[in-house]
């Protein structure tokens, strides 16, 4: 039972308990291997013009390697445009280089971008797995990734153009970036549909401190990847097909596991998704942690999806879902919606919650929703579970006109201490 005094206190401030929570959690914040920067080549000295309106790819590529044959362990971009005129190979235009960052003077002054008129454009920066087998111990700081989406032209179906694609490696800090206007993810760590057990796999990664603005599929996506965050940044704009953060295995034989997503901010009010979702509506997902496809082998739950934290998140015009992971935390997140009325548009999902499974699958189990703030007036429920055992949903805020509360379909577990309003 919760006394008068705490009841009161729960409607008065309806974030008590989330700062109760995040004052006293005992969940430690994942560890980070920062890289250390030693040296810098400057770009500029390989040829790069940086006025936005010569080609600058080859003097970038250039600088990577004279960087790398002079033991110099970066390359640095002062204030300028570099513009990417080269149209590259069909996984990307220039190769990352194993040891090498790309260190820029800061995303209002630095800038790399894609020139207009390509079809279908490919990624800016990939790694060449076939040449480099491992992208290890690099820095991308201070730059603004630029994939001038208005100015190019795709089929329906193209969605590939990224700023950065790392399939293997290990040691990978992405800070004080912008990635904006792709016809892609801003970044993809890891690989998929592999023949072997982790083949290619990303391990310790983490992004901090940048800004996704107007990306097409995902801001971040998280695949075949062992021990990343994803932390302080600013997710915004239009697009956002699958999420602002996707945490995605594709087949059996990726591990995707140990990923934290945490004091970020997604703020779909100031855009609209892609016409998929109708193109009208603000309403998308900001995070999405899923395994879908072929599923488990024989249905099964293994030990490969799983371990996540998705906390302290400010979230506006979105949800969080989980399907087929376990082992899943999604605590101390701030959800506001608004419901769009909007004829022939359907929701990508009702529930600012939601944790199910996409198939029949044998022992999905362990995910914890707790001390949450849900405000909402969107019809339907705040928290959905289904097909999932041992679940924990303790201690939430919901409150909105037609919101309602948990609803568990063939689940089981902890239901107590919520508090629902209005």
């Amino acid at each position: 039972m919760i006394n008068n005094t705490l009841f009161k206190l729960i409607l008065l401030f309806p974030f008590f308990i989330l700062k109760v929570a995040n004052c006293y959690s005992t969940e430690k914040k994942p560890l980070v291997k920062h890289v250390i920067i030693s040296d810098i080549l400057n770009v500029k000295d390989a040829g790069a013009a940086g006025d936005g309106i010569h080609d600058d790819t080859k003097a970038i590529c250039d600088a990577m390697r004279q960087a790398r044959s002079s033991g110099i362990s970066s390359v640095y971009f002062p204030a300028g445009t570099y513009l990417i005129k080269q149209h590259g190979d069909k996984p990307g235009i220039i190769k990352l280089l194993n040891g090498i960052s790309l260190i820029g003077s800061g995303i209002a002054n630095c800038h790399i971008i894609l020139s207009g008129g390509r079809t279908n454009p490919n990624s800016i920066f990939y790694q060449a797995w076939w040449e480099e087998p491992s992208i290890d111990n690099i820095v991308i700081d201070g730059i603004d990734f630029d994939g001038n989406l208005d100015k190019q032209k795709y089929d329906a179906e193209y969605q590939f153009c990224h700023a950065l694609s790392i399939n293997n490696g290990k040691n990978i800090e992405v800070k004080n970036c912008k990635f904006q206007s792709f016809r892609g993810d801003g970044l993809l760590f890891g690989d998929t549909f592999e023949q072997t057990l982790n083949a290619r796999i990303v391990t310790n990664v983490a992004v901090h401190n940048c800004i996704f603005f107007n990306i097409y599929r995902e801001g971040a996506m998280f695949c075949c990847v062992n021990g990343a965050s994803f932390y302080n940044n600013l997710v915004h704009g239009n697009g956002y097909l699958v999420g602002g953060v996707d945490i995605e295995r594709h087949s059996a034989n990726e591990s995707v596991v140990n990923v934290s997503v945490y004091n970020n901010l997604f703020n779909f009010r100031d855009g609209v998704g892609p016409v998929e979702r109708g193109k009208v509506i603000k309403y998308r997902r900001a995070v999405t942690i899923g395994y879908f496809y072929d599923g488990y082998k024989n249905g099964t739950v293994d030990s490969l999806s799983g371990n996540h934290k998705v906390y302290g998140n400010k979230i506006y015009q979105g949800q969080i879902d989980c399907f087929g992971h376990v082992n899943v935390k999604i605590t101390g997140n701030i959800i506001i919606n608004t419901f769009e009325n909007l004829k022939g548009v359907l929701h990508v999902s009702t529930p600012a919650i939601n944790v199910s499974d996409a198939r029949t699958t044998v022992g999905l189990a362990n995910v914890k929703v707790d001390s949450n703030y849900i405000k909402s007036t969107i019809p339907g429920n705040g928290i959905v579970f289904y097909r999932y055992q041992g679940i924990s949903f303790r201690h939430n805020i919901l409150r909105g006109k037609n919101l309602g509360g948990v609803m568990l379909i063939k689940s089981k577990g902890d239901v107590d201490l919520n508090v629902i309003k209005n």
